[in-house]
């Protein structure tokens, strides 16, 4: 069983990495000679750009950043994959984007999964996420076993689109449990509470989320760079969360609260730093007043 990688960053590298250590061949590309290189490395087969190595794979797995790329990939895996074939994206799009890929690579009788996957970088290096896959069961069924390495939890979301619809509730808990745990350090940052004190705290009283236990120590410690989850691709994930809460025409102060506080903080922090660095917000807050 051999699975395709299209698109090597953060996410895609730790699909590979994963496969590999399970034992599993892995073939993949990406135009980032480093990327690449890391592959090789790792022992995987390296491509620049999808192509015909692709019809030997039993999954292929798309891990691209921008919908531009996810229609360009879909409309090439559309000519190059067999009839039968499976492949499976785990982006956050808008689901018209979604549509139009499953469209474009089932134009030769090929099939594409919605199986967007939630966790950061830093937890896919681990095996520690959970995949929200929806499509035909059978294909899913029939790829299932491949899914194994690189996540704890894999939900059958039902037809094509439900993964993605999932996705974006997950993305907009992660969006609140992050502002959260950035507006408590900065009140016990104001009581001059022990940094330590408080997150041994938090992280095992009442208060506890996953996010808080993944990031109060990034935003203790200032250090956003390397990202677990960039805040480029979480403008990506919020903006596409608050046109679809817009579509429903249903109220969500608490995300609107939280786009607002990332809105400034897109202004103010780089654009590859780790999503934590929204604490930062409060710290210049303070800084300018």
């Amino acid at each position: 069983m051999t699975v395709g990688i299209v698109g090597l960053g953060i996410m895609g590298s730790a699909y590979a990495g994963n496969l590999i250590a399970a034992g599993v061949p892995v073939a993949g590309c990406d135009p980032d000679a480093g990327a690449r290189d890391r592959l090789t490395a790792r022992g995987g087969v390296a491509h620049d750009a999808p192509g015909d190595w692709l019809t030997g794979c039993d999954l292929v797995i798309v891990s691209v950043a921008s919908p531009a790329v996810l229609a360009d990939v879909a409309a090439q895996l559309g000519r190059i994959l067999r009839p039968g074939q499976i492949a499976m994206d785990t982006g956050t799009f808008a689901l018209a984007d979604k549509m139009a890929a499953r469209d474009a690579v089932q134009a030769q009788g090929a099939i594409l999964l919605d199986a967007p996957v939630s966790g950061t970088g830093a937890q896919a290096a681990k095996g520690d996420l959970v995949i929200m896959a929806s499509g035909p069961a059978d294909a899913i069924a029939q790829i299932r076993h491949l899914l194994d390495p690189l996540c704890h939890t894999v939900i059958a979301a039902g037809d094509f689109g439900a993964g993605s619809k999932l996705k974006y509730v997950a993305n907009h808990a992660v969006a609140l449990h992050n502002c959260a745990a950035a507006e408590v350090l900065h009140y016990a940052d104001a009581l001059g509470l022990d940094r330590d004190t408080v997150y041994r705290m938090l992280s095992k009283g009442a208060g506890q989320s996953r996010m808080l236990d993944l990031r109060m120590p990034l935003m203790m410690s200032g250090d956003y760079v390397p990202a677990t989850a960039h805040m480029a691709m979480f403008e990506k994930d919020l903006s596409i969360i608050g046109a679809d809460i817009a579509a429903q025409g249903i109220t969500a102060p608490m995300f609107a609260a939280a786009a607002a506080m990332y809105d400034r903080a897109w202004s103010l922090i780089p654009k590859d730093h780790d999503t934590a660095a929204v604490f930062e917000v409060y710290r210049h807050a303070d800084d300018s007043t």
